[in-house]
């Protein structure tokens, strides 16, 4: 949690120091590389030993990576992968120790649509979102006993999809701070992983995006109403 915090705070002193240039808030045409920190609540379907935890629901924060390409100035089609540790557990008997670390991996495709004007005057971005596909859920043995390390990946599928929606705020022309919020709906695991076969519920992050790309400054100014 300490890194997360110091690289928040590196990406936002960036930002304050973009949004003292001025620039086209136009998103036409234009790709996003984004991340995302998200805290996310899987306070349902907790394993039969602690079936009232609560204490726990939300985690520390997950980092998320995507791209986006902005298809018109109101809408974008959107690619993300997260790589979410949800439980690592160690345990100790008379032969060594066992430890079992979970993850689960969206791999979301989706759209966004964007409440603003279509001529990208506003610095303000309101949006919805949904976005869906296959969700990985990974079980890592590691047994050490004496000189013996066993290791042992168990991989199961399942599917999900997200709706949700934020605010994205753009620093000068190439710089996007965000907050978002929504709700994950999964299918189930096969088996468990980690605590859970489920991994359904909501989540809150705040997003930092790099836009690169769209049409020359020419192109949009020949675009505007005069």
């Amino acid at each position: 949690m300490k890194r997360l915090t110091i690289l928040t705070g590196i990406l936002l002193t960036i930002f304050l120091v973009q949004s003292a240039m001025a620039g086209d808030y136009s998103l036409r045409g234009k790709t996003k590389l984004e991340l995302d920190i998200t805290a996310r609540d899987y306070s349902q379907k907790l394993d039969y030993l602690d079936p009232y935890d609560r204490d726990n629901s939300f985690d520390d924060g997950q980092i998320s990576f995507g791209v986006s390409h902005f298809t018109t100035e109101n809408s974008a089609v959107t690619f993300m992968i997260t790589a979410a540790e949800v439980s690592s557990d160690r345990y100790y008997d008379d032969y060594g120790s066992f430890t079992l670390r979970s993850s689960i991996v969206p791999i979301f495709w989706g759209s966004r649509f964007y409440m603003t004007d279509h001529n990208g005057y506003s610095p303000v971005k309101p949006y919805l979102a949904i976005s869906g596909g296959p969700v990985l859920g990974v079980n890592n043995y590691k047994s050490l006993g004496g000189s013996d390390v066993l290791l042992e990946d168990d991989v199961y599928l399942a599917f999900g999809a997200y709706f949700g929606g934020g605010i994205d705020f753009m620093f000068g022309e190439n710089m996007m701070l965000g907050i978002n919020g929504g709700y994950n709906a999964f299918s189930d695991f096969k088996e468990y992983i980690g605590e859970r076969d489920n991994y359904s519920g909501a989540e809150l992050g705040i997003s930092f995006g790099f836009l690169f790309g769209g049409p020359s400054h020419y192109d949009r100014d020949y675009d505007k109403p005069t």
